[in-house]
């Protein structure tokens, strides 16, 4: 379904698809929330969908290893049994069976506002409060869960079909 989130709390998502009526979805039935070809939520702990996200910059992997320790970086190689993480100068791989979670670290979707000024009228995007927190960098992220050791998932991405 594609369309504009409405609303969202713990328990749902109303989703206002274009020239159509609201529809509230209840998160047990959600499987997947993206915003263009990156992720906001999954319910599908994968592998695959770690090779799948595309990582702008300023976004990154946060990998949890069993050991507890953390480690932040932008991802170079994903292959099935392992990935190669680019943390400062310095780059590692990991082997898949130390991972117990990877999260994606994404940069926090603009503003509805912020995309209508973009769109329409760029020129007076310096009025515009948004425009300074991301010229900065300080717009924000959040994580997105990829993969859960712990989690059982399928072996593949999720994919709507095409319209």
């Amino acid at each position: 379904m594609y369309g504009r989130i409405a609303e969202i709390d713990a328990n749902a998502v109303t989703v206002h698809p274009y020239e159509k009526e609201p529809v509230k979805i209840q998160r047990v039935d959600l499987l997947q929330v993206s915003q263009g070809d990156a992720l906001l939520f999954t319910a599908i702990s994968s592998w695959t969908n770690i090779a799948a996200t595309h990582v702008y910059p300023h976004e990154a992997f946060v990998l949890k290893l069993y050991s507890g320790k953390l480690i932040t970086g932008s991802p170079l190689a994903v292959k099935s049994d392992s990935i190669t993480l680019k943390h400062g100068s310095v780059i590692t791989e990991y082997q898949k069976s130390d991972v117990q979670t990877v999260d994606y670290l994404r940069l926090k979707p603009a503003s509805d506002g912020f995309d209508y000024t973009l769109r329409e009228a760029p020129e007076f995007l310096f009025l515009y409060p948004e425009f300074y927190y991301r010229l900065a960098g300080l717009e924000g992220r959040i994580p997105v869960r990829l993969y859960d050791a712990s989690a059982p998932g399928p072996s593949a991405v999720a994919r709507c079909p095409s319209q």
